[in-house]
């Protein structure tokens, strides 16, 4: 009985303790704009997570995860993460060195087994695990999704390695963002273990974090409900794969996220699975040889975004958006706080808005940067070495496009290339000479961006759109190479297939 009495009071001292601690933060603005968000119809449901010094001090569930069944959003509730997932990935790795299954600093090639890379630039030898965690391998742009109410035949993973497996650019040159790489990592996890990917990461990081309602691509019970995806006009959308698990297929509910995060923050928590220096590694590494052309001063580490000062703050964070889910996992390591979000529709500025609201509520003298890609990037015309007439290929398959480049001094970059789409009769199957105008090309340091609207003869490509070519270069001296970037001009989301392009400055 005295045992009783006494566990009652510790409880209770732990319930009015927890009680208080939510008393010290209000968060009564932030519930204001998320349930003005959901009745314009700006997102079906958001859900929520703050973690403080060790403890859940706030988590709710706004909203409708199923319209049509009216099934409310929980905080159990599994929501698709999309790119959060690669935090997930690099611990799994990461726990895979703890244990002494892989050397991060070994060359890849080593552990992909009849996986190659293919090399436009650079030597397949040289990329090393800790360069597909921190996306300096040379790997390009990559995404294929597929819709479960469409009768298109998508690629497995390594079939779409073994096409777009390209290092455009040597190892360690540049920060380039790539699903393939984090795709080719889950791939390595499998390889070591001799197990799935989904049950390596169950049994080593879901289970023993006490992560229930996290899990890769479907639940293993058939009633357990995730999130339904909605459209920007809140329709329904259908089941949605895509073949770079590791990159964007884990499911989590927020409570489970807010745990996760809680696991990085502390140092000393389950170090069976990560040490102190293995998480510290993952959210401070840098490659010191390579260009970050991120946000502002933000660099990508092992698996985390991090910036050493927003606002007199380090923070840490991985976001994660794809048609249908918006998501966001913030650290504050020096305040031990995490923030987890998650929307079932895609709107990043909102999930982006709620976090930074979240924030406030808990450090209200810290205002949060905004998370912007192009933060950093001034039009070309600053930078006079690229301005004149650069003439190359692009390279598709078996093809050799010729196209030329003139960039402007007075802005205007102007494209003409061999269109080989659109061989006809009236051509005697000969391609016919294209002109395209660039939308803004943006440049930072060594690092050039811009897009223009074409199409490159890929059988992967579907045609029946319009195509966004997108490119993503980087100058060294009178050469400027890298990916010219196929996406479809549709209202969902399909695939960027990343091709090679190389120019010789002439003028």
């Amino acid at each position: 009985m005295k045992s009783f009495i006494a566990f009652s009071l510790l409880f209770t001292l732990a319930l009015c303790g927890q009680s208080q601690n939510l008393a010290k933060f209000d968060f009564s603005s932030v519930e204001d704009e998320i349930e003005n968000a959901i009745d314009n119809k700006v997102t079906p449901s958001v859900v929520v997570a703050v973690a403080k010094d060790g403890e859940i001090i706030y988590e709710k569930a706004f909203g409708y995860a199923d319209i049509e069944n009216q099934r409310k959003a929980t905080t159990a509730t599994p929501y698709q993460l999309a790119s959060i997932s690669k935090t997930f990935t690099a611990t799994g790795v990461m726990h895979l060195k703890h244990l002494g299954k892989v050397d991060i600093e070994t060359p890849a090639d080593q552990y992909i087994s009849s996986l190659k890379f293919n090399s436009a630039e650079g030597n397949s030898s040289k990329v090393r695990i800790i360069d597909l965690l921190n996306h300096t391998s040379g790997l390009g742009p990559y995404f294929q999704l597929s819709y479960s109410d469409e009768n298109i035949e998508t690629d497995d993973f390594q079939t779409a390695f073994n096409k777009y497996g390209t290092l455009f650019h040597p190892a360690g040159l540049i920060c380039e963002y790539s699903n393939l790489g984090y795709g080719l990592l889950d791939y390595i996890i499998g390889k070591q273990v001799d197990k799935s990917y989904s049950e390596f990461m169950k049994n080593e990081i879901f289970t023993p974090l006490g992560l229930e309602n996290t899990f890769i691509d479907k639940p293993e019970i058939s009633h357990k409900y995730v999130a339904q995806k909605y459209d920007a006009d809140m329709h329904l959308l259908p089941e949605i794969t895509n073949n770079t698990k590791g990159a964007g297929n884990v499911y989590s509910s927020v409570h489970d996220l807010i745990l996760f995060g809680m696991f990085h923050l502390k140092d000393n928590d389950y170090p069976n699975i990560l040490s102190a220096e293995e998480k510290e590694l993952m959210r401070s590494y840098i490659n010191k040889q390579a260009l970050y052309p991120l946000y502002d001063s933000t660099y990508y580490g092992l698996g985390w975004y991090f910036k050493n000062n927003d606002n007199g703050y380090k923070t840490v964070w991985h976001e994660g958006g794809m048609i249908g889910t918006s998501s966001m996992l913030k650290l504050i390591p020096e305040k031990n706080l995490a923030i987890a979000v998650v929307l079932n529709t895609f709107n990043q500025p909102l999930c982006q808005k709620i976090t930074n609201e979240l924030n406030k509520a808990v450090l209200p003298f810290y205002n949060p940067s905004p998370n912007n890609e192009i933060a950093e990037y001034s039009h070309y015309t600053s930078d006079s070495t690229f301005i004149g007439k650069w003439e190359g290929t692009i390279t598709v398959g078996q093809e050799n496009i010729i196209c030329t480049f003139n960039f402007n001094a007075n802005g205007d970059v102007t494209i003409d290339y061999l269109d080989y789409t659109y061989k006809s009769y009236f051509t005697q199957n000969n391609p016919i000479p294209n002109k395209a105008i660039l939308l803004t090309g943006l440049v930072n340091k060594n690092s050039f961006i811009g897009m223009f609207s074409g199409d490159l003869p890929s059988n992967d490509i579907r045609h029946e759109f319009s195509q966004f070519l997108s490119l993503k270069l980087y100058k060294n001296g009178n050469t400027l190479s890298g990916t010219i970037v196929a996406m479809a001009a549709a209202k969902r989301e399909y695939y960027a297939y990343p091709y090679y392009i190389c120019l010789k400055k002439q003028s």
